[in-house]
């Protein structure tokens, strides 16, 4: 290790600063320390530096243990509802050493009590087996249009909210969505009777000539402003509805580079959406989406969830090749991997990625089983009063 340098601080009760009676020698001497004080710690980064440099392992145990203490590191999950609490590794680990610890006796006890947990292994797992079952037969009926298969794309039928006259930000985003038809709102109908006139059409289509086919989701964008501050996303024919609020709404002509989208099926990306409840919302953004996406067309839609926070983004990406001061791909991300956390060395390729736009924040207020009824989950302020406890 490097040489240990003796920290100095400026506090009244070590420093002499504040006894010196003379105003111009106390600001020299206060400048003298903080320049000491900042100089020891440049040197005692400069000797970390080397001895991470001979020794990896050093830098990565420094990692480890100042890790920043996060709101998602110290969330806290909802132990009523089952298998909500993550079992790490680490935890696992930790409990072993407490059983090591115990001494001799407390080992015997384990063993025996592992014995009993092997005897009845084949009973919990065929349990598990029935709850798993009976959790998909319940999913299943409370939300049985989300289970869209791969052979039925989507059909979207997208229209806005009463009295609006700004039309922009509806077609960008039924552009957005694959086989989306926007259709200006009429004031006279309402949701109920535009989704039963949605899921089972009578007009005729004039290029086909036939009966049109019925659409899957009814999407409403509430206008406010002249802005989307609502979607209302319903799956037709019978539910469930869900409402979410729009902010920070982005146009992409505000979005500086961005891209001209086209119309290629995009690929999908959900992030971090843990919860039963967040398993929902995600399967109702997958239904949105074809399941047979167009690569060439090098598009991807991100929904990323942050403590209940659901943020959408659009990009294009593009290989390229590697410029001699960029690190490989993959550089960093993970030292556990045989890598070692070095990347993909003699690749050579880097991906750079341009956004199309638009951007907004989505952030789950309602949930109902049917249409417009039924209220499964329903936000309030209160849920927000554990700034750990998150509900997606």
């Amino acid at each position: 290790m490097g040489k240990v340098v003796k920290k100095t601080s400026t506090s009244q009760k070590t420093s002499k600063t504040f006894s010196i009676p003379n105003k111009v020698h106390r600001q020299a001497h206060n400048v003298r320390v903080k320049t000491a004080l900042a100089s020891a710690k440049r040197q005692e980064r400069f000797d970390r530096k080397k001895d991470e440099a001979k020794n990896p392992q050093l830098k990565e145990a420094r990692r480890n243990a100042n890790l920043p203490e996060t709101i998602d590191r110290k969330r806290v999950w909802d132990e009523r509802i089952p298998g909500a609490v993550p079992v790490t590794e680490e935890d696992q680990s930790a409990q072993n050493e407490e059983t090591e610890k115990d001494g001799p006796d407390a080992a015997e006890a384990a063993a025996e009590a592992s014995e009993e947990a092997e005897a009845l292994k084949a009973m919990e797992a065929h349990e598990e087996n029935q709850a798993a079952a009976a959790e998909d037969a319940e999913t299943e009926g409370l939300f049985p249009t989300l289970l869209q298969p791969p052979t039925a794309p989507p059909r979207i039928l997208l229209t806005t909210s009463r009295f609006n006259y700004v039309h922009d930000q509806a077609e960008e985003l039924a552009n957005l969505f694959p086989n989306t038809t926007y259709v200006p709102r009429h004031n006279d109908l309402g949701i109920l009777e535009m989704a039963k006139v949605a899921s089972n059409p009578k007009t005729i289509d004039p290029e086909t000539g036939e009966v049109r086919k019925p659409y899957s989701h009814l999407i409403v964008a509430n206008m406010e402003a002249k802005i989307i501050d609502n979607l209302t996303i319903i799956v037709l024919p019978a539910g469930p509805t869900f409402k979410f609020s729009v902010s920070n709404y982005l146009p992409a002509k505000r979005i500086s580079g961005h891209g001209r989208p086209t119309s290629h099926i995009p690929e999908l990306m959900l992030n971090n959406f843990l919860t039963p409840l967040g398993k929902t919302t995600a399967g109702l953004f997958q239904s949105l989406f074809p399941q047979l996406p167009e690569f060439k067309g090098r598009q991807v839609v991100t929904f990323h969830n942050q403590r209940d926070f659901i943020f959408f983004r659009r990009h294009r990406y593009v290989f390229r090749e590697k410029r001699e001061t960029e690190k490989e791909a993959g550089f960093g991300l993970d030292a556990s991997k045989p890598d070692g956390g070095k990347g993909m060395e003699g690749l050579g390729v880097r991906v750079g990625l341009q956004e199309i736009g638009p951007r907004f924040t989505l952030k789950l207020r309602r949930v109902e089983r049917g249409l417009k009824k039924d209220s499964v989950f329903q936000w309030n302020g209160k849920m927000d009063k554990v700034r750990t406890k998150f509900q997606l």
